[in-house]
């Protein structure tokens, strides 16, 4: 998996979630189906434009249409966008299973999330050969980036 595709992917449920607001009741099997949908929708749109936007690019820079095996590569590339909902899916399965109820679910996942784009900062920092400081730092920063960007979608939407 590509670290961008993973990052964008991550930003982009958490946007999705952080608009998702079923109550305290445990999650059942409707919510749950809902919030898969709520997964993978974003998902598909993202691994949609994304392709669109390369295919594009692709026939600009190389002045020749695609052929099957661009169409298939372009495929294959993007399609990995919706292998990001697949781990959150599975936290909140087993969660429901647990009896959790919805929002907390939904705020674990989003923590989950926050954790994620601290280490993609921390790991960015380390391969940058930064010391465990600046790599601690930059785990800090991108984990406020996150939830800087969950905030701005709540206070829009609300």
């Amino acid at each position: 998996m590509d670290a961008h595709k993973i990052i964008y992917g991550t930003i982009m449920l958490m946007v999705a979630y952080a608009l998702y607001n079923e109550g305290t009741d445990p999650l059942g099997k409707g919510p749950l189906i809902e919030l898969m949908a709520i997964s993978f929708a974003p998902l598909f749109a993202l691994a949609m434009a994304h392709g669109f936007s390369e295919a594009l690019d692709f026939q600009i820079r190389h002045g020749r249409r695609l052929v099957r095996a661009d169409r298939l590569r372009l495929l294959a590339e993007n399609a990995t966008f919706l292998l990001i909902a697949i781990p959150p899916i599975i936290v909140m399965a087993a969660l429901a299973m647990l009896g959790w109820h919805a929002n907390d679910i939904v705020a674990l996942v989003q923590v989950l999330g926050l954790l994620s784009l601290s280490f993609w900062g921390a790991y960015a920092a380390r391969k940058s050969g930064l010391g465990r400081g600046r790599q601690v730092s930059f785990a800090i920063s991108y984990g406020v980036m996150g939830l800087f960007v969950i905030l701005v979608e709540l206070a829009i939407t609300h």
